[in-house]
């Protein structure tokens, strides 16, 4: 029967994975603004059926883009410490350290990302500009499961 500090440890890596993969989507989707017959992501726009590359971009969509790949990456590597943590090199702080570093990052990253897009846009947000939102959030929400499992290490 795993403790309370595996069980913890178990959710902040699930939950890393989870953002990972959202942030991905994030990336990748044409649905930042979507206002029914188009819709335009980081990469594309599209309406209709038919999607054009961005050639030409503004400066503040190179900062948006910029960001939010600074918090892909940084959730992978809090995903790849957590998973060094707790099953590799078992109980290195530094790892739980670097983890909560990362995660925090990472949503920091995609705040401002999202932050900087809605800044300079305006519409209906869509799936895309949701899921930076909820990558955020998760990202702050590993960062806090971290802190826990130094106080549970503490008391243990």
């Amino acid at each position: 029967m795993p403790d309370k500090k595996q069980i913890v440890s178990y959710v902040a890596i699930g939950l890393s994975g989870l953002n990972v993969l959202f942030c991905i989507l994030a990336l990748a989707l044409n649905s930042w603004l979507d206002n029914g017959h188009s819709s335009f992501g980081l990469w594309e726009v599209c309406t209709g059926n038919a999607c054009v590359s961005w050639d030409i971009v503004a400066g503040w969509m190179d900062a948006v883009r910029a960001f939010a790949f600074l918090g892909l990456f940084a959730m992978v590597g809090a995903t790849v410490t957590a998973v060094l943590y707790e099953f590799i090199i078992k109980g290195n702080n530094i790892l739980l350290y670097l983890t909560l570093g990362l995660a925090a990052g990472a949503g920091f990253f995609m705040m401002i990302a999202f932050s900087v897009f809605a800044d300079h846009s305006s519409g209906s947000y869509g799936a895309a500009f949701a899921l930076c939102i909820i990558a955020w959030l998760i990202g702050w929400a590993v960062a806090g499961l971290c802190v826990l499992i130094m106080f549970l290490n503490r008391t243990t």
